[in-house]
């Protein structure tokens, strides 16, 4: 995987979490537990496609989320998470400037630190394929009067 791939896996994380979260799965003492509580996807489910299993989604997202947390956690050190945590998995994202600002660095020792994070993220989220990486938007399925149609 490269540093692009993982930036791309960084900006979705917290779409990821957010699609884990509605599938059923909510993080409890960081495992991974599945919970049946009603998400926003289970609601459609039952009204439109009651023999859809959301097992194999639950599955691919929890695989992400879980390889990326735990390889932030584990191959950063405690200056390169802060940094990845403030530039990619917060809420309010930050720019490099901005995180050097609040952790008292130079721009430049910022900017070296993600260059670093990076690659060892890279080489840690190896074990995942790009085909698990990508979420598919299904919501026009969900369309009144929406009916499928066979590629041309």
């Amino acid at each position: 995987m490269d540093n692009n791939q993982v930036i791309k896996l960084l900006t979705d994380y917290r779409s990821y979490k957010f699609a884990l979260n509605n599938l059923g799965g909510m993080m409890v003492d960081g495992d991974m537990q599945r919970m049946f509580k009603l998400g926003i996807y289970d609601e459609r489910i039952r009204s439109r496609m009651s023999n859809y299993d959301t097992s194999s989604d639950h599955s691919r997202y929890s695989r992400i989320v879980t390889l990326l947390e735990s390889a932030v956690d584990y191959v950063l050190s405690d200056d390169q998470r802060t940094i990845i945590q403030l530039k990619y998995m917060d809420r309010n994202k930050l720019n490099l400037s901005e995180i050097a600002d609040r952790m008292h660095k130079d721009r430049k020792t910022v900017s070296t630190q993600h260059k670093k994070a990076l690659s060892s993220l890279s080489k840690a989220m190896m074990p995942l394929k790009q085909d698990y990486m990508e979420i598919t938007n299904f919501d026009h399925m969900f369309e009144e009067g929406w009916e499928y149609k066979e590629p041309a």
